[in-house]
């Protein structure tokens, strides 16, 4: 339950498929995929130091994951990923998505990508306001943490900060490495110790504050459950930055393939023999500001399901 759920996950639909009679097998690395003509008829596989070809009768599915562990390929592609450092999936290098441009697939969005940091841990924090490095708020802080998170990477300069007063303030968690950057009696003191120009975030929390007391949001719509007047000294400048604290991130971008699973080429036609799922796709997650948890999983179980089914259909 909670973290980590995604195993427990993989490990029923595992004891199902070995239960279904599937000659699994592991320590073996796909090379390259095989093709005649314009079909797609097996892989190069390296099982025990050696490299042996496998024919595919029906298909070849590529579920792989995405490329948040191939440097060269985030350069490349999702330089946006760059300015972050806590890449998820161990072994998501791309090589599927490489395999299935190879043949001829089309790679779409690869620009995309999500991203998180746990500051929402306490929630109260949600009842603060974002500021980048000119001082200016930038979105409602009650939305969805991936949306919060992927707008502040969006924002100039290598940090923000999270304006909290002595009400709402607590020690944020460890693993989001968010750090104290400055502590005032007034807005103004904090201002200047983050050594930002007079009447520019003091400014910003005066502005929020006067629409707070009223009960209101009418620059970003925060909802009134969250809105809370930023008066109680002493007040707190907490830093989240690219270089330190913990913003988590994936890839997007992928394979285009049909609703059955089946890769598509830059053209929109159908690669023969070959499928793919899961973050090796551009799958119902396209956009990085808009992604909600849990969508990855209908890529990877009901669109692996499609693709499956595809595939043994011929």
């Amino acid at each position: 339950m909670g973290w980590g759920g995604g195993r427990m996950l993989i490990d029923i639909l595992e004891a199902r498929v070995r239960e279904a009679g599937v000659d699994v097998r592991t320590d073996a690395r796909v090379q390259s995929l095989i093709m005649d003509d314009e079909r797609v008829v097996g892989l190069v596989v390296r099982i025990d130091n050696q490299s042996l070809n496998v024919r595919a009768r029906r298909g070849v599915v590529l579920c792989t994951g995405g490329f948040a562990m191939n440097a060269e390929m985030l350069a490349r592609y999702a330089p946006g990923t760059l300015k972050l450092s806590d890449p998820i999936g161990e072994n998501d290098n791309g090589s599927g998505i490489l395999m299935g441009m190879g043949a001829g697939g089309d790679a779409i969005h690869m620009d995309e990508f999500f991203t998180t940091c746990p500051w929402i841990m306490p929630p109260d924090f949600v009842k603060g306001i974002f500021v980048n490095e000119a001082g200016n708020r930038f979105i409602n802080e009650d939305c969805y943490h991936g949306r919060v998170s992927r707008t502040i990477v969006d924002q100039p300069g290598r940090k923000v900060w999270l304006l909290v007063d002595n009400a709402i303030f607590s020690q944020p968690i460890e693993l989001a490495r968010i750090s104290i950057a400055a502590v005032g009696e007034t807005w103004e003191e904090v201002e200047s110790e983050l050594e930002l120009a007079p009447g520019t975030l003091a400014a910003t929390v005066e502005t929020f504050n006067r629409y707070a007391r009223e009960g209101h949001d009418p620059v970003f719509h925060k909802a009134p459950q969250w809105l809370k007047v930023l008066d109680e000294g002493p007040f707190a400048a907490l830093e989240l930055n690219f270089s330190d604290s913990y913003f988590s991130f994936f890839t997007l971008g992928g394979l285009s393939t049909l609703p059955t699973g089946q890769v598509r080429d830059r053209a929109g036609e159908p690669v023969p023999g070959l499928y793919a799922a899961g973050r090796a796709t551009s799958g119902l997650p396209r956009w990085g500001h808009g992604y909600s948890s849990g969508m990855s999983l209908a890529d990877c179980t009901f669109f692996g399901r499609q693709a499956g089914r595809s595939a043994a259909a011929g």
